[in-house]
C-alpha cells in the first residue's frame, strides 16, 4: 500500500523481493554546454559529440561490474550524476520476475537510490509483472527547493525483453535522474544510439519515457507480427482441407493437432490485443501528462511552482518543442497501435469460422462412415429379409404336409383293419370321407392360424420397421452431410 505513504522512502520489505548479484553494466553520460542533463548506462567506453541546432550535447560512457567500479565512479560523479540504467540478468530462460534480479550488489543499490533519487514506488512498480504501467507523482519533497516529478513505467513480463522505468526530474535543477532495469545489450546498444545522435535542444524529463514507450512498440510490434503469420497460415490451411479425398486421407490426429494449435494460437493473439489495448491506454496518458506539464510548468501565464519564469527563453522554448515533438510521436505510435489492435482482432475473427470449418470437416467424415455403416445394416437388413421370406416357404410347406401326414399315421395305427379275416382285400371303407375331412380341417386351422398370428401381425410390422429404421437414419445423417459452414454461419448472423 505504497499510495499511503508520500515519501520517496524504499520500503526494507520491499528488499526482499530482489535479488541482488554484481554483473557488467554501462553508463552513459548526456550534458549540455557543461551541465549534466541526463546518465545511463551503455556497453563502451568512448566520448561521444553531437550539435544540435540551439547547443552542444556530448555522451561519455563507462562500464562498471564490481563494487569497487561503482563506489569510484559514484565517488567521481558525485557532483555531476543525475541519472542512470540498469542491466539485465540471465535466468536461462524467460522468466517474468528477472528484473527483480539487479545487477548490483544490495549495498550499491541503497546508494543509488540515495545518489539518483529513485523513489521508493518503483520496487511495486517493478514486482507488478503482469500487466504494464505508467504512473506520475509529483514529488513535495523534504524542503520547498526539492520539489520533483517522478514516473515509474513498467512493459509485460508475459514475454520476454520486458522492462521497466524510474525517472525523478529535479525542478529546481533540471536535471533527470532515471534508471532503466532489464536491459540486455542489444536494447543498450538502442538507447545508446537514440541518446547520443538526439538533436533535441532541452532534455524533456518525459524524454526517457516516450523512448521506454519506442521499445515496447518494437517489441509488441515483432510479437504481434509473428503470430499474425503463422495464425493467418493456419486459417489458410484449415480453409483449403475441403476436399472429401483429402478428408478421407487424413491421418484424425493430424486434425486434432492442428486445430489443437489453432485455439492456443488464438488465445495468445488474444493476449497481445489485450496487451496492445493496455499498453495504448498507458500511451494516452502519458499524452495527456504531457499536456499537463505543458499548462502547468511551462505557462508563463499561470506560472505555477515559478518554474517557468525560471528559465531562460531558449531553455522554455525548447522544453516546449521538445514536448510537443514527444506529443506528436506518441500520437504516431497510438495509431500503430490501432492498426495492430485492428490485425489482430481480424485474425481473432478469423479463426472462429475456421475453427467451426476444421469441426465440421471431422463431422462430416464422421457422418461419412456412418453412412457406410448404415448403408451396410441395410444390406444387411435385406438378406435378412430375403432368408426371413425362405424361411416362410419352408415353413408353408411343412404345414402343408403336415396335417395330411399327421392324419396317415393316424389312420396306420392298430385300431383300423384294412384286410379281411380270410385274407380278403377290404374294399375302401365307405368312412374315407373321414380322413379327408379331418385333414383338409387341420389343414386349414393350421394355415389360418399361421396367417393370422405371422403374416398379419409380425411379418409386415417388423419389417416395416427395419426400413423405417434404417430410412431414418440414412435420412438424419445426409441433412448434417448437407450442413455447410455457410449455413452456420448465416444462422448465426
Amino acid at each position: 500500500m505504497d499510495w499511503l505513504r508520500s515519501d520517496d522512502t524504499l520500503w526494507e520489505k520491499n528488499l526482499t523481493w530482489m535479488e541482488f548479484e554484481p554483473a557488467k553494466s554501462t553508463v552513459l553520460l548526456l550534458s549540455k554546454s557543461g551541465n549534466v542533463s541526463q546518465y545511463g548506462f551503455s556497453p563502451s567506453d568512448s566520448m561521444v559529440s553531437l550539435r544540435s541546432e540551439k547547443a552542444e550535447l556530448s555522451a561519455r560512457e563507462y562500464t562498471v561490474q564490481s563494487d569497487q567500479d561503482w563506489e569510484a565512479w559514484l565517488d567521481q560523479a558525485s557532483l555531476t550524476v543525475n541519472r542512470g540504467l540498469g542491466a539485465r540478468a540471465d535466468t536461462g530462460g524467460p522468466d517474468p520476475g528477472v528484473l527483480l534480479y539487479l545487477p548490483f550488489s544490495e549495498s550499491t543499490f541503497r546508494r543509488l537510490i540515495r545518489t539518483f533519487k529513485i523513489h521508493g514506488t518503483i520496487a511495486r512498480t517493478i514486482s507488478r509483472n503482469t500487466s504494464c504501467a505508467f504512473i506520475r507523482k509529483f514529488h513535495s519533497g523534504s524542503f520547498p527547493d526539492e520539489k520533483s516529478i517522478v514516473y515509474n513505467c513498467r512493459s509485460s513480463a508475459s514475454w520476454d525483453e520486458d522492462l521497466s522505468l524510474s525517472v525523478t526530474f529535479s525542478l529546481r535543477t533540471l536535471t533527470t535522474h532515471a534508471v532503466i532495469y532489464g536491459c540486455n545489450s542489444r536494447i543498450t546498444e538502442e538507447i545508446t544510439n537514440r541518446l547520443s545522435t538526439s538533436d533535441v535542444s532541452s532534455l524533456h524529463p518525459m524524454l526517457l519515457v516516450v523512448l521506454f514507450a519506442e521499445i515496447e512498440r518494437n517489441r509488441l510490434d515483432r510479437l504481434v507480427r509473428d503470430k499474425i503469420s503463422k495464425l493467418f497460415q493456419q486459417i489458410v490451411n484449415i480453409s483449403t482441407k475441403r476436399d472429401v479425398s483429402t478428408l478421407e486421407n487424413q491421418d484424425f490426429s493430424s486434425q486434432s493437432l492442428s486445430l489443437a494449435m489453432s485455439i492456443r494460437d488464438w488465445l495468445q493473439m488474444g493476449e497481445r490485443r489485450n496487451e496492445l489495448q493496455t499498453f495504448k491506454r498507458k500511451m494516452c496518458d502519458m499524452m495527456e501528462h504531457l499536456d499537463e506539464f505543458q499548462e502547468k510548468y511551462l505557462n508563463l501565464e499561470k506560472n505555477e511552482e515559478n518554474f517557468a519564469a525560471s528559465l531562460d527563453a531558449d531553455t522554455l522554448s525548447g522544453l516546449r518543442e521538445t514536448g510537443m515533438r514527444m506529443k506528436e510521436r506518441l500520437k504516431h505510435l497510438v495509431d500503430e497501435f490501432d492498426e495492430l489492435i485492428g490485425k489482430c482482432t481480424t485474425m481473432i475473427d478469423g479463426v472462429g469460422p475456421a475453427s467451426q470449418l476444421e469441426w465440421n470437416q471431422i463431422g462430416r467424415r464422421d457422418t461419412m462412415t456412418n453412412l457406410a455403416i448404415s448403408q451396410n445394416g441395410l444390406e444387411v437388413a435385406q438378406h435378412t429379409r430375403r432368408d426371413s421370406e425362405l424361411m416362410k416357404s419352408i415353413a408353408l410347406l411343412t404345414m402343408v404336409f403336415l396335417p395330411a401326414t399327421f392324419v396317415a399315421t393316424l389312420f396306420s395305427m392298430g385300431i383300423f383293419q384294412w384286410n379281411g379275416s380270410h385274407g380278403e382285400n377290404l374294399n375302401v371303407s365307405p368312412y374315407i370321407w373321414l380322413y379327408v375331412v379331418v385333414t383338409v380341417v387341420i389343414t386349414s386351422a393350421t394355415l389360418g392360424a399361421w396367417y393370422i398370428w405371422v403374416i398379419r401381425r409380425d411379418a409386415p410390422d417388423n419389417s416395416q420397421s427395419v426400413e423405417k429404421d434404417v430410412e431414418a437414419q440414412r435420412t438424419g445423417q445426409s441433412e448434417k452431410v448437407m450442413m455447410s459452414p455457410a449455413s452456420s454461419n448465416s444462422t448465426r448472423t
